[in-house]
């Protein structure tokens, strides 16, 4: 028995490795559901409902997109994470709960780098710098130069804590040694009456198609975005280290079969270089990004260093979000 029964369970394990091979092969054969971790309306869930349309065509199966914003996105994630990894279950995340959230409240109880299988980065809406209508700066360099003048003056909205835009500033003010006051927002929306009435000197956050460019002092990417013309890049205004864009990735749960990541992955792929992406995403404010699943994987371990001094230094808390 003691040569027999380990026989056994490796005959059991082959077969059980093939049957899944298989299955990965043939996959998809029923709808597929893709989880979407904010709500319903927004830049990111018509990105995301754009690829589930293409991907459902591309994989001959139908792709239901479910809104689950509870918590921030930690419902949709915990819910994934705990899925079958066959495929069938599916993720589009922001870096906010993908991975802010969990470096400023650690009893969340998930990881991303741990708990769900990488498939792609899909897409960015890249951070913005807005002046004030009142105030007298009308470029980064200018504005970092009038908060030297005048330490401690520079009021600076933005939509809530530990949101891109707060953390972007924050970056911002430490990499060009200014100091000011960061004033909390429910809402970009609820930002931008007080940015256009003087209310405030300058605001951070992802940009939207109502911002003018004339308002932009610079996009808080390394190269120019081509739906922005004559905004200047963080590279082209002085600070290439300041870089901070809201992006989207998918994901899948834990060890989902690698054959089946490929396959989402060249779906991905293809839909971002298709005319339906490259004709709606300027549109919206959103840039393609793309390429092979350990790029998402790179990413979130650059910015989960990155953004955790950041949280660290300012002190970020989730109670300063209640």
């Amino acid at each position: 028995m003691r040569i027999v029964l380990p026989r056994l369970l490796i005959a059991f394990c082959l077969c059980l490795a093939s049957g899944l091979s298989v299955k990965a092969q043939t996959w998809p054969t029923r709808p597929i559901n893709l989880v979407v971790g904010f709500g319903a309306g927004g830049n990111g869930d018509i990105t995301a409902r754009i690829f589930a349309e293409f991907l459902a065509r591309e994989l001959g199966q139908p792709v239901i997109v479910e809104n689950r914003p509870g918590g921030g996105g930690i419902v949709a994630a915990i819910g994934v994470a705990k899925a079958a990894p066959d495929g069938y279950t599916i993720l589009v995340q922001a870096i906010g709960p993908a991975i802010l959230r969990p470096l400023m409240d650690p009893s969340v109880g998930y990881d991303s780098e741990r708990d769900l299988s990488a498939i792609g980065l899909l897409s960015e809406t890249p951070n913005v710098i807005l002046g004030g209508s009142k105030f007298p700066a009308r470029s980064l360099q200018e504005l970092v130069d009038w908060a030297k003048k005048n330490p401690g003056r520079l009021t600076v909205g933005h939509p809530g804590p530990g949101t891109m835009g707060h953390l972007g500033a924050l970056l911002l003010g430490s990499k060009a040694g200014i100091t000011g006051t960061y004033i909390a927002y429910r809402s970009c929306g609820h930002m931008l009456p007080d940015l256009l009435g003087g209310q405030i000197d300058v605001g951070c956050a992802a940009y939207a198609p109502p911002f003018k460019s004339s308002h932009i002092l610079a996009v808080m990417t390394a190269e120019p975005v081509d739906f922005l013309p004559g905004v200047p890049s963080m590279r082209e205004a002085g600070f290439p280290s300041v870089i901070a864009s809201t992006w989207y990735g998918v994901y899948g749960p834990p060890n989902m079969p690698a054959a089946i990541v490929t396959k989402l992955n060249a779906a991905m792929n293809s839909f971002l270089q298709s005319d339906e992406a490259r004709s709606r995403f300027p549109g919206l404010g959103v840039q393609a990004l793309g390429g092979p699943p350990e790029g998402l994987t790179k990413k979130m371990a650059e910015d989960k260093i990155l953004w955790s001094k950041v949280i660290n230094d300012a002190h970020v808390k989730m109670d300063d979000q209640k």
